[in-house]
C-alpha cells in the first residue's frame, strides 16, 4: 500500500534526460503491460494444437506491426519506420519461432511460458553487449514478446486516445509499439522508470523535440494520473506536486528556452568564433543516418562520429551487405557536405556476430571487441572499409568520408588495419569500382594503453578521436552504468584531465587533427578545459550546438588557456568543480546571461 502524501509536498525524482527542454502538464500513467504469466504443463495430445495456437498469434502480431508501421510513418516520417520493421524482423524470424516451438514441445509448456523463457535468454545475451546502443535493442526482443502475450491472453490494449491535451506519459519502458500510436499533438513528454538515451524511444523523442526522462526508477508508483508534473529534459529531473514557487520557476524557465530555440535557428549561421579570433569545428555526433536532419537543423560542421553498429539491428541476415553499408555511408556523405563524416567502424563484440569457435565471455568489455573483433573477422572488416571507401568518393576528389577504428590498444592492430585498407583499395581499382583514394584513418583514443602510447599512434595515424566517456571509465576503473559506484565517475578527475593534455600534446607535436567526440565537448565548463588544453575540434549531440556555439563566441581562447593550465595543477576532484564554479562567472559574460551556464 502507497504512504499517502500531502496535496503539496513537492518531491523530485532525477533520471536521465534524453532530450531537452521543459514540460509542464497532467500525467497520463500507462501500466505495465506484461502482466503475470502462469506456467501450465499440458498433456501430450495438446501440445501440438499449442504450437498451432503460438504459431496464429504471430500472425495476427505480424499484422499489428504492420499497422502501427503504417501509422509511424503518418507520424515520424518513412525514416522513423525501422524501429517497427526491426519488430517485424522478430516475428518473422524462423530461428527464434522454432526456439519458442521446441521450448513447447520439450517441455510441455504453453507458449506464454515458452515466449518468456526464450525471451529471458535472448534478453542475457543482450545484456552483455559492451555498445550502448545495441545493447538498448534488447527492448525490441521485449516489445515483441509483450505484444505475443498480450494476444495470446486477450488482454486489451491500452487506448493512447483517452489523453487529454497536453500529456506527459507515466510509463515503466515506453516500447516503440506504445510510441507508435502517440498522438504528437497531445504529448508534451514523457518519462519512463527504464531505459537508457539510445533506446528507441528517446531516438523518437529527439526526433519529435518531446522532453523526456528515462531511468526514474520507480516513477509509476509515485504518480497517478491527472496529477501535475514538471520534466527537465536537459537535467533529467521530474518534480511531481510543483509548490506555487516551483511551477513559476520552470514556467519562466520554459518561456526562456523556447525564445532561446528561435533565436538558436536564426543564429544557427553565425561562425563558431572565439572573441579573440579562433575558429572552433562544431560536429555533430549520431546514431542512425535517420538523424542526419536533427544535425543539420543546428548547421553541424559535418559528423564528428557516426557509429555504424546499427546497420546490424537493420540487417534481416544478422551480417549488412556491402550494397546495405554502400547505401547508409553514401547517404550519410551526401548529407554531410564538404565538412564529411567520421564512421566508427563496427565496434561489436563476438557474440553479437556469432562467430565459430567464440565462447561466451565473463567481461566483455574487455573482451573480443571492436578493431579486436575487425582484425580476427577480416572479411567482414574488408565488407565494411569496401562499402566506406566507395560512399566517400565524390566528384570534387575530395573524400567525404573517415574511417575511425575504435577501441585500439597497440601499434600493430593499427598497422594491420591499415594493411587490410590498402588491400581492399587495389581490389577496388582491379575491379574497376569508383572509390575515394587515400580516405583519412583515424584512431580512437579511448582506453589508457592508447593515451600512453598516444604519440607513437599519432605518427601512423591520420587524425585522433578521443572517447572521453570510456577513457573516463577506463582510468577511473569506474563503471558509470552501476550505481554502486558511478559517483565515482568524473571527466574532471585530475588524472582524467593529465590524460586528455598528454593526448593533446602528441597530436599537436606530429601535427594531426585531434576530435573530442565524448559527453565532456557538450558541458560547458568542461569545454573550456578542452579548448584551453588546445583541443578546436568537437563533436556532440546535436541539441547541444547551439548553446556550445555561444560559449565559444563568448570566450577569449586565451582566458580559456589559463584556466585550464590552473586546472591542471589541482589534486582532487573536487577542488577542480570548485575552481571552475568560480571562474565560470569571468569566462563569458554574454553566454551566462542566456541562463545556460
Amino acid at each position: 500500500m502507497r504512504n499517502p502524501r500531502k496535496k503539496h509536498d513537492e518531491l523530485r525524482v532525477e533520471g536521465i534526460g534524453v532530450c531537452q527542454g521543459v514540460s509542464i502538464g497532467r500525467a497520463f500513467l500507462v501500466d505495465d503491460p506484461q502482466g503475470r504469466i502462469v506456467r501450465l504443463f499440458l498433456p501430450h495430445e495438446q501440445i501440438e494444437s499449442e504450437i498451432r495456437r503460438f504459431r496464429a498469434v504471430v500472425q495476427v502480431a505480424q499484422r499489428q506491426v504492420e499497422e502501427a508501421i503504417d501509422r509511424m510513418r503518418t507520424a515520424l516520417g518513412a525514416d522513423r519506420a525501422y524501429i517497427l520493421e526491426a519488430h517485424l524482423l522478430l516475428l518473422q524470424d524462423r530461428g527464434i519461432g522454432k526456439q519458442i516451438e521446441d521450448f513447447i514441445r520439450e517441455n510441455n509448456a504453453n507458449a506464454e511460458w515458452a515466449i518468456k523463457d526464450v525471451t529471458s535468454h535472448l534478453l542475457e545475451l543482450y545484456a552483455r553487449i559492451t555498445d550502448d546502443y545495441l545493447r538498448e535493442r534488447g527492448s525490441d526482443v521485449v516489445d515483441v514478446s509483450q505484444r505475443l502475450i498480450k494476444i495470446l491472453s486477450g488482454t486489451k490494449n491500452y487506448d493512447l486516445n483517452e489523453m487529454a491535451d497536453g500529456a506527459i506519459i507515466i510509463a515503466d519502458d515506453l516500447l516503440p509499439s506504445v510510441a507508435a500510436d502517440l498522438d504528437p499533438h497531445r504529448v508534451i513528454g514523457f518519462v519512463t522508470n527504464a531505459g537508457g538515451w539510445a533506446s528507441h524511444t528517446s531516438i523518437m523523442a529527439r526526433s519529435l523535440n518531446l522532453p523526456a526522462v528515462v531511468g526514474a526508477r520507480n516513477i509509476t508508483s509515485m504518480v497517478r494520473s491527472g496529477e501535475t508534473l514538471i520534466i527537465d529534459g536537459t537535467t533529467g529531473t521530474v518534480v511531481l506536486h510543483p509548490s506555487p514557487e516551483t511551477l513559476l520557476f520552470y514556467t519562466e524557465l520554459r518561456e526562456r528556452q523556447q525564445q532561446q530555440y528561435i533565436h538558436d535557428i536564426r543564429d544557427r549561421e553565425l561562425p563558431a568564433v572565439t572573441r579573440d579570433g579562433i575558429e572552433i569545428k562544431l560536429r555533430a555526433n549520431i546514431e542512425l543516418v535517420e538523424e542526419i536532419d536533427i544535425f543539420q537543423r543546428f548547421n553541424a560542421a559535418g559528423v564528428g562520429l557516426y557509429r555504424s553498429e546499427f546497420l546490424y539491428t537493420q540487417a534481416t541476415d544478422g551480417l549488412p551487405t556491402e550494397q546495405q553499408q554502400f547505401e547508409a555511408y553514401r547517404f550519410l556523405a551526401e548529407m554531410s557536405g564538404r565538412d564529411g563524416a567520421v564512421v566508427r567502424t563496427f565496434d561489436l563484440g563476438g557474440d553479437k556476430l556469432h562467430l565459430e569457435g567464440y565462447e561466451i565471455e565473463r567481461n566483455p568489455a574487455l573482451g573480443l571487441r571492436a578493431i579486436r573483433l575487425s582484425l580476427a573477422a577480416p572479411a567482414i572488416f574488408r565488407t565494411q572499409i569496401r562499402a566506406i571507401l566507395r560512399a566517400a568518393a565524390h566528384d570534387d576528389g575530395w573524400p567525404r568520408l573517415k574511417i575511425l577504428l575504435p577501441f585500439v590498444t597497440n601499434l600493430d592492430e593499427v598497422r594491420q588495419a591499415r594493411e587490410i585498407i590498402t588491400r581492399v583499395e587495389r581490389e577496388l581499382i582491379e575491379e574497376g569500382i569508383p572509390h575515394a583514394a587515400k580516405v583519412p584513418v583515424g584512431v580512437m583514443i579511448e582506453v589508457p594503453a592508447a593515451v600512453l602510447i598516444a604519440e607513437s599512434l599519432a605518427r601512423e595515424a591520420d587524425f585522433f578521436s578521443l572517447g572521453t566517456n570510456d577513457l573516463t571509465q577506463g582510468m577511473l576503473a569506474v563503471d558509470r552504468g552501476n550505481e554502486n559506484v558511478s559517483s565515482l565517475y568524473d571527466p574532471l578527475h585530475p588524472a582524467v584531465l593529465r590524460a586528455i593534455r598528454w593526448v593533446s600534446d602528441a597530436a599537436i607535436k606530429t601535427g594531426i587533427p585531434l576530435n573530442v567526440c565524448g559527453e565532456m565537448a557538450s558541458n560547458p565548463a568542461q569545454v573550456i578545459l578542452l579548448l584551453g588544453m588546445g583541443m578546436t575540434d568537437l563533436s556532440m549531440t546535436p541539441s547541444s550546438i547551439p548553446m556550445i556555439r555561444r560559449l565559444v563566441r563568448a570566450i577569449d581562447l586565451a582566458k580559456a588557456q589559463q584556466v585550464a593550465e590552473e586546472a591542471l595543477r589541482l589534486t582532487t576532484p573536487r577542488e577542480v568543480h570548485a575552481f571552475l564554479t568560480k571562474k565560470m562567472p569571468e569566462m563569458g559574460e554574454q553566454f551566462l546571461a542566456t541562463g545556460q551556464g
